[in-house]
């Protein structure tokens, strides 16, 4: 090879490992919201892909083929930065087989091939022995090589547990929201369980746990950003029901609750709070996807904006009374309110959502509570409780 060649050569194979190496540090040691660029690109791009092609499907397929996707960017991503890190020493080998190397007779192939193969079991760390290097240079990159082998592969598996380990934080917070939300979305039902003769009975507490649950899951996502790509199927494991939970129960705490009745409306400091910290968690999250843009659009006329807010509004308004819930008496003034609130974090939240792949009324039940109520999770527990209305009904008849 010439001289020119021997110089783009290995320019190239050392630009490739820079950059792999950066990428590596900001997507694994570093753990910001921002990771290396070839992280970046895999992860937006196949997600971009799977949500466009998943688009026109029904919600259940639709889930179930995005809840793929995390499982495969994992393995995805650590085998790109050892394919990208094999090509850029490969570069640097190929120029100096035929100088630089000791090749048995049996190993004598294409001179790339030879270069990807020396690479290869080097970074492995396997060390057949029929390809040597013998100049004091190409022992030293070898050496770099083989440590570097030994450190990414360590890192990977920390990786891969770490991910996973705040993945399973994530779906222990889901599950409690699901339950505190009656199994759906049903937040005036969550504030009404609450409620026991006459006053309300740790409800302030459940929010402070909320705040502090809501800020861990932040930081999760935050320090690694493929968590966004692991989509449960099931809606309520997802990070969009979990911030409409804590924000719809500040709103409604805010404007339905007579504040004269209750300390537990709106003015109450771990009230204030929770609402404070889901709104900046959902901004952090919005601007880590880089949503703003869209955040500020509206996603629907205003005229249906306001029908379904109030279809929101009266369902919990009446839901409340019910239970014997003192409400505000200016009706008019508290819808106000509640629809201020709203819209502080409505947008973003629709956009953080079908960025995720998930429908706004499957996230909310504004329209319809059982559009909240996951399918799956209500035909899992369909043979249980029907075997007790059975026993029940037996029951019943052996008492007549």
């Amino acid at each position: 090879m010439s001289f020119t060649t021997n110089i783009l050569l290995t320019g190239a194979g050392a630009t490739l490992l820079v950059l792999v190496f950066y990428d590596i540090y900001a997507t694994i040691l570093r753990a910001t919201k921002q990771p290396g660029p070839f992280s970046t690109f895999l992860n937006r791009g196949l997600w971009w892909a799977a949500t466009r092609a998943t688009k026109r499907l029904d919600r259940r397929h639709r889930h179930r083929v995005l809840s793929m996707i995390g499982p495969i960017l994992m393995p995805l991503l650590i085998a790109v930065f050892i394919l990208m890190l094999l090509t850029g020493f490969a570069l640097i080998y190929l120029p100096r087989l035929a100088t630089d190397f000791k090749i048995d007779d049996a190993a004598h192939a294409n001179q790339i091939f030879q270069a990807y193969y020396f690479s290869g079991v080097t970074f492995l760390t396997i060390g057949y022995g029929d390809i040597l290097p013998v100049s004091n240079a190409t022992r030293m990159i070898a050496l770099i090589e083989g440590a570097a082998g030994l450190a990414i592969i360590s890192l990977a598996i920390t990786y891969l547990l770490t991910v996973y380990g705040a993945l399973e934080r994530k779906r222990a917070v889901a599950l409690k929201f699901y339950h505190q939300a009656r199994q759906g979305a049903d937040i005036s039902g969550y504030i009404s369980s609450h409620f026991a003769r006459g006053r309300f009975h740790s409800l302030t507490e459940s929010l402070r746990e909320a705040t502090h649950d809501l800020q861990e899951l932040l930081e999760s996502h935050l320090e690694h950003p493929v968590i966004h790509y692991f989509h449960p199927p099931e809606v309520y494991k997802g990070l969009p029901r979990a911030l409409f939970v804590v924000l719809e129960t500040v709103a409604i705490l805010n404007a339905h609750l007579d504040e004269e009745e209750y300390v537990e409306a709106g003015d109450h400091p771990d009230v204030l709070i929770a609402g404070d910290n889901a709104r900046y968690v959902l901004a952090e999250l919005v601007t880590s996807l880089n949503l703003q843009t869209s955040a500020t659009e509206s996603f629907e006329p205003e005229a249906e904006t306001v029908r379904r807010r109030r279809k929101s509004f009266n369902r919990s308004m009446k839901h409340l009374q019910n239970t014997k819930i003192k409400t505000r008496g200016d009706i008019e003034r508290a819808f106000e309110e509640y629809s201020e609130d709203r819209a502080d974090w409505e947008r973003q939240l629709f956009r953080f959502a079908e960025f995720l792949g998930y429908d706004w009324d499957e996230v909310t039940g504004d329209r319809d509570l059982d559009d909240a109520t996951d399918d799956e999770v209500a035909e899992r527990h369909e043979p249980l409780t029907a075997g007790v209305e059975t026993a029940n009904q037996d029951s019943r008849r052996l008492e007549r």
